[in-house]
């Protein structure tokens, strides 16, 4: 079984690897056409000429330099975007690591935890949680700051850093519910409570929920699971 944060760290691990490999491919795209006129002028300068004529030399268009310089630049900047993607991952995984950490106790009074649980279509589950009277929760764990809060029409959530707000890339709130159902229906069990666990952020959401999606801070994961 997985531990807390493993398949994030390798999936920051395979970033890494594809950066290092566009960045490579990138230096050698860049000199390859200097490579190709090189030889070709190698070739051109050791057939046969006539008497007195000059060595044949071959040059190209500055264009020809261009598009591979140019495809060079686009290896590089997915080189660059993998790397800092690789660093997102890395701080998911220490968001995981960190809410495993809250839960730890947990074990001790019988409750069940597993980590990075794979989820037909739907990749994987960051934790799910089994108390002793075994009612099922579904945990979806961010790594994101400032204070979580509700967009304007209440339906989704949005952070607020100082004076500005924030939308998020993800609908986090449908996500974690389509995650609990597909766990519902992989371990057989009448329902699965779904949680949104921010690690670092302070959660300011009067109700906790959002659409039945229980919306929490680190501080307060565990009081909210013994409450249900």
């Amino acid at each position: 079984m997985p531990k807390a944060g493993q398949n994030v760290h390798n999936l920051a691990l395979r970033r890494r690897v594809n950066a290092m490999i566009a960045f490579i491919a990138a230096g050698v795209i860049a000199v390859v056409p200097f490579l190709l006129v090189g030889m070709f002028s190698d070739f051109v300068r050791g057939l046969p000429t006539a008497p007195g004529a000059k060595p044949a030399t071959i040059s190209m268009p500055p264009l020809f330099y261009v598009a591979f310089i140019g495809v060079a630049a686009m290896s590089a900047g997915q080189g660059f975007y993998l790397l800092k993607r690789a660093k997102h991952a890395d701080q998911g995984a220490k968001g995981e690591e960190d809410i495993a950490q809250v839960l730890t106790p947990l074990e001790d009074q019988g409750w069940e935890l597993r980590y990075g649980t794979k989820l037909n279509g739907l990749g994987d589950v960051d934790i799910i949680c089994v108390s002793p009277a075994k009612k099922v929760f579904v945990i979806d764990v961010k790594s994101h700051n400032g204070e979580i809060i509700l967009t304007q029409d209440g339906k989704g959530l949005c952070r607020r850093m100082g004076q500005s707000v924030y939308g998020f890339e993800k609908d986090f709130v449908q996500q974690t519910m389509k995650q609990a159902l597909q766990v519902k229906k992989q371990m057989n069990v009448k329902f699965v409570t779904p949680i949104v666990a921010f690690s670092r952020a302070r959660v300011a959401i009067p109700s906790g929920k959002v659409n039945s999606v229980h919306v929490v801070d680190k501080a307060n994961l565990i009081s909210l699971l013994k409450s249900l």
